[in-house]
């Protein structure tokens, strides 16, 4: 076995041990202890509305049936699109408790789903895929969190990527179910299909958009065509906003690393949305990282590591362009972590490039909390203070350059 090898491979224990000493203590220890079902409250209380004949996005009924059950005084709005409570038709069988601690299970599951996919899609272009994807994994706090506050992202994220792979693998209709399902539990990959517009992958588009009909259909018993029609009519225009159905979290609170809420800072509103200034701010902004990345991918047969990056590069835009970007949001980081980790190893990404890679990655994983105890220290400049505070952006940043420079650059004549 040569070195890097033998490297690799005691890099791939280390992390796959640190990350079950995680899991389990202490994210599972405080799951485990913990009844109310944090975030998971408001997709179990959607569904059991849902199922009922009430309105999933009502959240005034949502918390009637969880006061109702004597679980909690109150839940957040239900955001997702109508086809998410197919994923939830299981939970009403359990008290939320319960469901709450089968959902962490559940998501360490597609956690492990979303690895293999991506070990399988990167298998021809780096062999060391799997303990680079073992070692982000381990060291990115973002995997715990998103685990212990009951949130939705590693299935969309496994279907995600699998739609990606299967479409490399030309399984266009394949590849759109998956990235339609994907779609319709988190609506932010629909970026990816239209990153498939823009290649001509027409087929994946196609079947997207009928995976998403079919899926709508079959969410009819839990939610009625008027449901699903006030949905795309009255709350996801709110996402614009940051009203997002009456959320009450503050777009300011610290942790949220999007571009709307640097405007949102810039130009304040003084109330839970955003102002004229900052909206207008945060547009003008996103549509030029949307039409960037439509010029910078804009090139004919990319080969697979160009299109490696720009993966990479749009799933980084899914984080920078919502008003809200919290730490397990960041999850979606994995691919472009990758995929830029792979670039530099090939030789894609320049070598100077690999300080940007690694300080990208190194702020994205690092510990939310502990940054905050930096920007609180009594001593801490408001200049300092602030640069700590948006680290995490400065991180999605720099992976977002990397994988574009990636995803935009074509190989050398020499290159291997």
């Amino acid at each position: 076995m040569s070195p890097t090898r033998q490297l690799g491979t005691i890099a791939l224990i280390a992390a796959l041990l640190h990350h079950i000493l995680v899991v389990l203590s202490p994210a599972w220890l405080q799951t485990r202890n913990h009844e109310q079902g944090r975030d998971f409250a408001s997709y179990y209380y959607a569904i059991r509305v849902g199922a009922d004949g009430g309105d999933a996005y009502d959240t005034k009924q949502l918390s009637t049936k969880a006061r109702e059950d004597g679980s909690r005084r109150g839940v957040h709005p239900f955001l997702y699109a109508p086809p998410f409570l197919l994923s939830m038709a299981w939970a009403p069988a359990f008290d939320l408790g319960t469901a709450f601690h089968r959902w962490f299970w559940l998501h360490e599951l597609c956690l492990i789903a979303s690895v293999l996919v991506m070990v399988g899609w990167t298998r021809r272009q780096s062999e060391e895929a799997p303990w680079v994807l073992a070692v982000l994994v381990a060291t990115m706090t973002a995997v715990p969190n998103n685990h212990m506050m009951g949130q939705a992202n590693f299935p969309g994220l496994a279907l995600a990527i699998g739609g990606i792979w299967a479409a490399e693998r030309d399984r266009p209709w394949l590849g759109g179910f998956l990235l339609g399902t994907a779609c319709m539990l988190k609506m932010a990959p629909a970026l990816l299909v239209a990153w498939w517009i823009l290649r001509r992958e027409y087929k994946g588009v196609a079947a997207s958009i009928l995976t998403a009909i079919g899926l709508s259909v079959l969410t009819l018993p839990y939610a009625s065509i008027d449901v699903q029609l006030g949905f795309y009519r009255d709350v996801l225009p709110t996402f614009s906003s940051g009203e997002y159905n009456g959320l009450a979290v503050p777009i300011g609170m610290y942790g949220n690393h999007s571009l709307p809420n640097l405007f949102h800072q810039w130009f304040p509103s003084g109330t839970k949305v955003l102002s004229t200034s900052a909206r207008l701010g945060a547009l003008i902004a996103n549509l030029g990282l949307l039409v960037g990345l439509g010029v910078a991918f804009r090139k004919d047969d990319p080969d697979a590591l160009q299109r490696l990056g720009q993966v990479g590069a749009v799933s980084i835009v899914m984080l920078l362009v919502p008003v809200y970007t919290y730490e397990h949001h960041l999850v979606w980081t994995l691919p472009a972590s990758l995929a830029a980790v792979i670039g530099v190893l090939r030789g894609r990404l320049p070598g100077g490039w690999a300080v940007a890679v690694g300080v990208g990655i190194a702020l994205v994983a690092f510990e939310l909390a502990a940054l905050k105890r930096f920007v609180e220290l009594p001593d801490t400049s408001l200049l300092v203070s602030t640069v700590i505070r948006e680290s995490k952006t400065v991180g999605l940043l720099a992976l977002l350059a990397a994988t574009v420079r990636m995803g935009a650059t074509s190989p050398s004549p020499e290159a291997p």
